[in-house]
């Protein structure tokens, strides 16, 4: 099972829900999928969705899945490493009014280059992504210790 999750704020990202439901459709994609979609305003017609899920729930999914697509939210993106999962990360972005500015962008280019996840800086690149992780999965363990948490702290205090 693949596991989408895109947070809660209220920005949408209707590209990366797009491009998975067009990867189903072609039978990219064959696992079953299940997101969870927040404010996006486009809804999948190819995998089941529920806006907003409760702790449990969510929880549930990232245990089950074998993958986790997520945004560039740095709490989606902990939790899914600490559950030991792949973890494929897409930074929304600021031109496209995904996001108020571009911070998910160096997150999630900072947890690519510790090796903990794949990056896909535009939804157009995950079936290239897709087949990456399939060959070659992410073996690095994330621990939660180290100076990851400390940086993103930083990082986060600093905007």
């Amino acid at each position: 099972m693949i596991f989408v999750c895109l947070g809660t704020k209220r920005f949408s990202f209707n590209r990366l829900l797009k491009k998975i439901d067009e990867l189903v459709e072609d039978k990219i994609i064959e696992d079953r999928v299940i997101a969870q979609i927040g404010h996006s305003t486009y809804e999948p017609k190819n995998y089941k969705y529920k806006r907003f899920m409760d702790l449990n729930e969510y929880d549930s999914h990232v245990n089950e899945a074998k993958l986790v697509i997520t945004h560039g939210g740095t709490g989606a993106i902990i939790r899914a490493l600490k559950a030991n999962k792949q973890v494929i990360a897409v930074p929304r972005l600021a031109k496209y009014e995904e996001h108020s500015d571009d911070h998910q962008l160096q997150i999630v280019n900072h947890f690519f280059d510790e090796c903990y996840i794949y990056k896909v800086d535009n939804p157009s690149e995950l079936e290239i992504a897709l087949q990456k992780i399939k060959r070659s999965p992410i073996t690095k363990k994330f621990s939660g210790s180290g100076n990851i948490i400390e940086i993103l702290d930083e990082f986060i205090k600093e905007t």
